[in-house]
C-alpha cells in the first residue's frame, strides 16, 4: 500500500522529523542536519506548498536582522510520519471479518466508503467515460494504477495491483469500501470484481444507471 511516507524524500521527512522534535526555524533545523540553510528552506516550501507544515509565528533573536520564521506540523504532517498506518488498517479489517458475518461487514465497509467519497460528487461531469476516468484518477490518488475501458453505457476500471492490498489480503471484503466510495462520487451502478488472495488487483465495473 502506497502511503504519504514512502513518497516523501528522506531529507523532506528528516526536515519533518525535526520540526516535530523542536527544531522549528531554518537554522535549527540546518543545524540538526548538518545541511545548509538554503537545502533546508528548500524542503520546508515544498513541505509547507503539500500542506504538511505551516508557519507558526516568528522567533526574535535580539539581534539585527530579519526574526526567523518558525513552523509546525500540520495534521497531515504528522500523519506523513506515521508508518502504522497500513498495519492498522489490515488489522482493523481482519477483526471486522473475524466479528461480524458477511452481511455485517458488508454494510460496515459500505458506510466507510460513503464517508470516503463524501466530497464533491461527479455526477454532473458528462459522459460515463468521464466519470470514469474521474474514479480512476481518484482511485491513482489513494496510490493505485488504473486503466479506463469505457463503451455503451459502462466502463470498467482495471488496476495494477490494489492500494489496499495488505488489508485487502487480510478481508477481500475490504474492496466494497472502495465500490462504495466510487458509488458515491459517480451517481454510477458500481460493481467490484477485484481479483483477491496474495497479489491483490482492482476491477471494478461502472453501469450508467442509478445505484
Amino acid at each position: 500500500m502506497s502511503t504519504l511516507r514512502s513518497r516523501l524524500p528522506d531529507a523532506r521527512l528528516a526536515a519533518l522529523d525535526r520540526v516535530r522534535r523542536g527544531d522549528r526555524t531554518v537554522n535549527a533545523i540546518a543545524a540538526a542536519l548538518a545541511v545548509t540553510d538554503n537545502a533546508v528552506r528548500g524542503h520546508l516550501v515544498a513541505l509547507e506548498h503539500d500542506g504538511l507544515l505551516r508557519r507558526a509565528g516568528v522567533q526574535r533573536s535580539g539581534q539585527a536582522g530579519q526574526p526567523a520564521a518558525e513552523y509546525e506540523l500540520t495534521p497531515a504532517g504528522d500523519e506523513a510520519l506515521s508508518a502504522v498506518y497500513p498495519a492498522a488498517l489490515a488489522a482493523l479489517v481482519a477483526a471486522i471479518g473475524g466479528r461480524l458475518d458477511a452481511r455485517g461487514a458488508r454494510a460496515l465497509f459500505t458506510d466507510a466508503g460513503r464517508r470516503l467519497g463524501s466530497g464533491p460528487r461527479t455526477e454532473g461531469g458528462g459522459s460515463i467515460a468521464v466519470r470514469a476516468q474521474s474514479c480512476a484518477n481518484l482511485i491513482e490518488s489513494l496510490g493505485g494504477s488504473i486503466v479506463v475501458t469505457a463503451a455503451r453505457g459502462r466502463a470498467t476500471l482495471h488496476g495494477a495491483g490494489c492500494p489496499l492490498a495488505r488489508a485487502v489480503r487480510a478481508e477481500p471484503g475490504t474492496c466494497t469500501m472502495i465500490e462504495s466510495m466510487l458509488t458515491q462520487v459517480s451517481g454510477l451502478r458500481v460493481t467490484q470484481r477485484c481479483a483477491h488472495g496474495e497479489h491483490p488487483a482492482c476491477r471494478f465495473e461502472l453501469e450508467d444507471k442509478k445505484p
